[in-house]
């Protein structure tokens, strides 16, 4: 039985590191991490066309990698989601 692999991980940030990190820093976790959710998306993609061709007789398979992506765009729109209330919340504060 194959093993099941992880969706992937950030880049853990201690609070002594967070003031260490420069501005493009968050902006190059978001890029990794939206380029992460385009492969998954293309693997799933891709198992599902050798699924529907015959090639892969292995429909777990396929559906692991179609829910893999699927709760990887999901935690990438909840991520969104978050940092546009942040921005949000930023801009009503009144100097």
């Amino acid at each position: 039985m194959n093993e099941i692999t992880s969706i992937g991980r950030f880049p853990a940030a201690s609070p002594a590191a967070i003031g260490q990190r420069g501005p493009g820093d968050f902006a190059a976790v978001l890029r990794q991490s939206m380029e992460r959710v385009n492969e998954l998306q293309l693997q799933s993609g891709a198992e599902i066309q050798r699924w529907l061709s015959g090639e892969s007789e292995d429909l777990h398979k396929t559906i692991l990698a179609v829910q893999k992506s699927e709760l990887a765009f999901e935690l990438m729109l909840e991520v969104r989601n978050k940092v546009v209330q942040a921005y949000q919340e930023v801009m009503r504060i009144q100097v």
